[in-house]
């Protein structure tokens, strides 16, 4: 089991929804497959994971900022870098 130092709490936003998650180091091998688990959005990162399509696409806040940015879930480890980050997901995308 984890200890609670790898504990990474963090919010996916889609549709107007908000999910509170609580993941670890490793669980996932990028945020791509975090939100593909966590939510059933069709389409959603179906790709190859090399960054190339942009199907794996969100905007992520900075847990020192309200300013969003778009980045490739497929690029993002899930690690302590993660840690209190709002995570929207666009709805009309795929």
């Amino acid at each position: 089991m984890p200890s609670d130092k790898s504990n990474i709490p963090l919010t996916l936003v889609y549709k107007g929804e908000y999910y509170p998650i609580r993941t670890y180091v490793n669980e996932y091998c990028s945020l791509m497959t975090l939100v593909s688990n966590r939510l059933a959005i069709p389409g959603f990162g179906l790709c190859c994971g090399m960054g190339s399509c942009g199907t794996c696409m969100v905007m992520m806040g900075s847990k020192h900022s309200s300013i969003s940015r778009p980045v490739l879930a497929c690029d993002i480890q899930v690690d302590d870098e993660l840690s209190n980050t709002q995570i929207n997901i666009p709805e009309t995308r795929y």
